[in-house]
């Protein structure tokens, strides 16, 4: 009954997670000018053939900002959450491996970025820089090595004195390999994919917020899933459909990531026992 309930929920997540990564695709490729597509005599029209989520305020069509939306955190996502589990993983392997000054430092890097408050100090980062998506999204992916790190490295210490890894030591195996490939990969694989879908998500989350806000994310005419919002919810004659469309795409885009990692991780875990 637990597998079928793993495959069923990994099954749904995985299309919604497909789906997504589509659109993130796709969009690129789709010719957009936000300054053409405003056209007031079709504004504030409900879902229809020519318009399959409506218009919004400017008369835009909604399901076509939506696909373009995905742009402001889809590439970011991919970036951060790679950023962060290589890095992290890494750095853990290294610190989880290794003794005296190497796993000191790394050990001290790790704690002085976790020291960090995540989201106040984005907002900084993009006070005194510019402002960009993609700079939100490195110091998202740099401000998850720390928690990567401390993962990874207790999974390593606890496998390092395994019966295993001490007789591929005596059969010569080189350290480097042991740990990168025996350990880092085959052990801790479910561990960095959890992670990465969590970072995926956290980017989603503070690129809409930030853009929500106004002052930090995607600015308008330019779509984002958050300013969708802000705009739907600043104009008094918008309906619930028309905030509320953004709004489900945030939570369930978010909600099969995780899933979808979780339930990945855990497939993982159960096949390599």
């Amino acid at each position: 009954m637990a597998d079928s309930h793993l495959r069923i929920g990994l099954w749904i997540s995985g299309v919604v997670v497909f789906f997504i990564c589509a659109l993130g695709l796709v969009a690129p490729f789709v010719t957009y000018v936000p300054e053409d597509a405003v056209d007031y005599a079709r504004r504030l029209q409900g879902p229809s053939w020519s318009h399959l989520l409506g218009t919004d305020a400017h008369g835009r069509d909604v399901a076509t900002r939506i696909l373009k939306g995905t742009e402001a955190f889809f590439f970011p996502g991919i970036l951060a959450a790679t950023l962060a589990t290589v890095i992290g993983g890494l750095a853990g392997a290294l610190a989880g491996y290794s003794r005296g000054i190497v796993r000191g430092g790394v050990t001290g890097a790790m704690q002085l970025i976790d020291t960090l408050p995540s989201l106040v100090f984005i907002i900084l980062v993009c006070t005194i820089f510019k402002p960009s998506i993609y700079l939100i999204a490195v110091v998202a992916g740099v401000l998850f090595i720390p928690a990567i790190a401390t993962l990874i490295q207790r999974r390593v210490e606890a496998l390092a004195s395994e019966d295993y890894i001490l007789a591929h030591l005596a059969h010569g195996f080189r350290p480097t390999r042991i740990l990168l490939y025996h350990i880092l990969w085959l052990q801790c694989r479910p561990l960095l994919l959890r992670q990465a879908t969590y970072v995926f998500g956290y980017v989603l989350f503070v690129e809409t917020a930030l853009s929500y806000l106004g002052d930090y994310g995607v600015q308008e005419p330019s779509p984002s899933w958050g300013n969708m919002i802000a705009q739907a919810r600043g104009d008094a004659l918008v309906s619930v459909w028309h905030w509320m469309t953004p709004g489900v795409a945030i939570i369930i885009t978010i909600a099969a990531f995780l899933s979808f990692g979780n339930l990945l991780a855990r497939k993982d875990e159960v096949e390599t026992r």
